[in-house]
């Protein structure tokens, strides 16, 4: 980069050297000006005979031959220097603005017009890119590589690739809301409408489904703003199938999820997509054919109230005797008991697990006041009842423990 600017400067250097070179060199006398002056010496030697002639014959005294001949000494002096210096001072003058004017706004319109059309940011961002690259080479870490990238970026802002890197180090270091941010910086430097623009749309609209943990307006408007620019968008297409999946829509996930493979590559990326589509036509199959079910029925026992809390959440969840795992599971509003529900091979927890495999299954419902899985204290509990699998399969669940 030093080197180009030298070069630049050299270059600029030459141009307005040689309108320098212009306003400073001698300007010889033009030919008609020459011509002219001779006129005007042949005329005064003329005028000098005609005086002398006068003089020798006494047409003239000598003062007056004095006279006469001063004037016309000085009339020669004005008409070959006087008119002359006057028109070359007044055109110089002239001449020699316009060519200062010249040597001055020559170097400054060119860097204007460099700055304005030239390949300046490009040609930075490339500088920096390779920075970039070699600290990705020196570091050992993934903390390192996040400290050096700030680092270096707080100096060169300039390097959507290293917003970038930086980005995805974010995000696989858990710091998702740093990462949002390393991706708005890469997308403000990054060239608009270009390829890396849209691929930075589709994984800058991964980064906010990440943080928010659901399709939130401002997720679904990333995805629409990434596929506008890339229909065939990997991350964006990713998370469509994502949103349907969990819709239930499975067809459309599957579609969506086919659509990005050509261009997921090899690697994880490819094998996620590849899980998504088998765990969605599974449940295709599944709701085609439901299988075997269990009905449960979950009360309160008298006289045992839900303590309040807005995270509390209730499960219902079976598994084999003697496992801790469980096998299937669903979770309800607690608010709502007494409830009926079903529990199906949907509900299964790990994919290709069916109800109809097992002769028998224990059953139980958890009220987590937490919100999350786990036995803590002040959970409700019911007793875990065995159920025998089959054709007429139900169990009735009582809430009647509080867990200490």
């Amino acid at each position: 980069m030093t080197e180009l600017w030298a070069a630049i400067a050299l270059l600029l250097c030459m141009a307005s050297g040689f309108v320098w070179w212009a306003l400073w060199r001698t300007v010889p006398a033009p030919q008609d000006s020459n011509k002219r002056q001779q006129q005007s010496i042949g005329l005064y030697k003329t005028k000098l005979a005609e005086l002398e002639q006068e003089l020798a014959s006494a047409t003239i005294s000598r003062s007056d031959y004095d006279q006469r001949l001063a004037e016309t000494q000085r009339t020669l002096l004005l008409e070959t220097q006087g008119k002359s210096t006057l028109k070359t001072s007044s055109g110089q003058s002239q001449g020699g603005l316009i060519l200062v004017f010249v040597a001055v706004a020559l170097p400054i319109a060119g860097l204007l017009t460099y700055f304005e059309l030239g390949a300046h940011s490009s040609l930075e961002q490339r500088v920096n890119m390779q920075q970039t690259r070699a600290i990705t080479q020196q570091v050992e870490s993934l903390p390192e590589l996040i400290e050096a990238l700030s680092t270096e970026l707080e100096s060169q802002p300039n390097n959507p690739e290293g917003w970038y890197l930086l980005a995805n180090s974010y995000m696989q270091n858990q710091q998702t809301i740093q990462g949002i941010a390393a991706f708005e910086q890469a997308l403000a430097k990054v060239q608009k409408d270009s390829g890396q623009h849209a691929a930075l749309l589709g994984q800058y609209a991964q980064a906010l489904f990440f943080n928010d943990g659901d399709f939130t307006t401002r997720v679904n408007q990333a995805i629409a703003k990434a596929l506008a620019h890339d229909p065939q968008d990997v991350s964006a297409l990713s998370l469509l199938g994502i949103q349907a999946f969990e819709a239930q829509n499975y067809n459309a996930a599957i579609g969506l999820w086919q659509r990005a493979l050509p261009r997921a590559g090899e690697g994880q990326g490819q094998s996620s997509l590849q899980a998504g589509i088998a765990s969605a036509q599974q449940m295709l199959q599944q709701s085609s054919d439901p299988g075997l079910s269990i009905a449960v029925t979950v009360n309160l026992v008298n006289g045992l109230q839900l303590p309040a809390s807005e995270h509390a959440v209730l499960f219902v969840y079976a598994k084999q005797a003697g496992r801790p795992m469980p096998l299937f599971a669903t979770k309800l509003d607690p608010n709502n008991l007494p409830l009926n529900l079903t529990l199906t091979d949907a509900m299964a927890l790990q994919t290709g697990t069916h109800i109809g495999d097992y002769q028998s299954l224990d059953v139980m419902a958890h009220v987590a006041l937490a919100g999350v899985p786990g036995r803590q204290a002040g959970d409700l509990v019911s007793q875990s009842i065995t159920v025998l699998i089959g054709d007429d399969s139900k169990v009735d669940l009582t809430i009647d423990q509080i867990l200490k």
